[in-house]
């Protein structure tokens, strides 16, 4: 289960915003071993979804309206089934198949929109309240895993699967906050699907004191969905109408070079990440960016992390946290007109431009005392800093003019060192 809540206790105007998100899940499985190569596990599972999208000042006085908008219902249903084959040493291959089928369901209303028409209060045929079944969507969903070992130390490994997602979050913020809205799939937002393929290698060095691995993936996305320029998503009766569908591509790939035993332990990681959307639909409100892919929110070229472990005695252990990433997208200003002696900032495209990039290093001290394993509990003190370099990374950015100017400004949390001291101890 899933709860947010935003309150602003001001005395007249007080704002108490909640959703929430009910998830119950029931499943069962089996497995049948016909000889020592095959594993066959087969199974049934079923999730209820209950979702609240928003209740606003439900039990408290204020002058700000009640707004209380309709629940939403829905059953994913499946099936599986899938093989585990060792074809010989060296091979093994699973590969299965699962049958999804999503049912949206009341009580809720059901809108009807024109068909192939935007869809507007200009274009709703019909609204009707309903205790039955709104929409239904299915799909097979064929994985393949396949693992090759080439040597003792090193291993390849490949994948592929497909899958459906009934549940998506809409929000038009950059950053993550308690005011993001969840939607499930009906009759006029059709679940995503996706197809993800990846490749890693994978290799032990020097007696595994060392581990390496190179991961790559590429994924492809239908009816994934954004937001119309101007939306309004907050507390909207009918979200429909503000959102687009679209396609997604995403692909990258992960290096990773861990230490694992000795004095000194660690690892580097660095990844190569890019997401694009494309919405181009067939009215000039139907698109973003003029029908061109875009990076999405989560457009991150590089991310690099760093992480160093040093134990010179038993008492004592230090470790430091690097971390580097590109600055995620984020839709910027072009110009300005007036309108009625104020200044109106223009946007013309989607996610043109990036805050700043985002690093981070991080410390922490470890004394314990190892004579206290011969007892019944032990216990450590701990001192870390957090962002020891006082970053003043950038959580979000917002634009204002100031003297016919435009000007950006960042927000920062937690943009100076924070230092703690704790004491840790549990029980054997």
């Amino acid at each position: 289960m899933y709860k947010s809540q935003t309150v602003a206790p001001d005395t007249a105007n007080k704002i108490d915003l909640r959703n929430a998100i009910r998830y119950y899940n029931l499943k069962a499985q089996f497995s049948y071993y016909p000889n020592e190569k095959h594993k066959i596990n087969a199974g049934i599972s079923g999730i209820r979804y209950e979702l609240e999208p928003g209740v606003l000042n439900k039990d408290i006085v204020s002058n700000i309206a009640k707004v209380i908008l309709d629940k939403e219902q829905g059953y994913e249903l499946a099936t599986y089934v899938d093989d585990e084959y060792k074809l010989s040493e060296k091979l093994r291959v699973q590969l299965g198949l699962r049958y999804v089928q999503y049912l949206s369901v009341g009580p809720a209303p059901k809108r009807v929109y024109v068909s192939g028409e935007p869809l507007s209060g200009e274009t709703l045929l019909q609204n009707t309240w309903t205790s039955g079944l709104i929409a239904n969507y299915g799909g097979l969903e064929p994985r393949l895993t396949a693992l090759y070992t080439i040597d003792a130390n090193s291993s390849l490994k490949l994948g592929y699967n497909r899958m459906h997602q009934f549940l998506q979050l809409v929000s038009n913020n950059t950053t993550p906050l308690p005011t993001a809205r969840w939607k499930l799939s009906d009759n006029n937002i059709k679940p995503q699907s996706s197809d993800l393929l990846s490749l890693g290698y994978f290799k032990n060095l020097k007696e595994s004191i060392w581990e390496l691995s190179v991961e790559t993936y590429y994924r492809r996305t239908q009816d994934m969905i954004d937001y119309i320029s101007g939306a309004n998503l907050q507390l909207n009766p009918t979200i429909e109408t503000q959102l687009l569908n679209g396609k997604g591509l995403a692909y990258g790939a992960e290096l990773m070079l861990t230490k694992k035993k000795g004095e000194v332990t660690g690892s580097i990681g660095y990844t190569f990440a890019r997401s694009f959307s494309k919405v181009d639909g067939q009215y000039p409100e139907q698109r973003i960016n003029t029908g061109n892919w875009y990076p999405t929110n989560y457009d991150k070229p590089h991310t690099l992390n760093l992480m160093f472990n040093a134990q010179p005695d038993k008492h004592n252990s230090f470790s430091f946290n690097f971390v580097y990433s590109t600055g995620r997208p984020l839709t910027a200003p072009v110009g300005t007109y007036t309108l009625d002696d104020q200044k109106i900032l223009v946007y013309t495209s989607r996610n043109n431009d990036r805050i700043p990039d985002y690093y981070r290093l991080d410390f922490s001290w470890i004394i314990s005392n190892p004579s206290m394993k011969t007892k019944r509990w032990e216990g450590s003190w701990a001192f870390t800093v957090y962002n020891l370099l006082g970053r003043s990374n950038a959580y979000s950015v917002f634009f204002k003019t100031q003297n016919d100017v435009i000007r950006a400004y960042r927000l920062s949390v937690f943009a100076s060192p924070i230092v703690s001291l704790g004491y840790n101890f549990k029980f054997k």
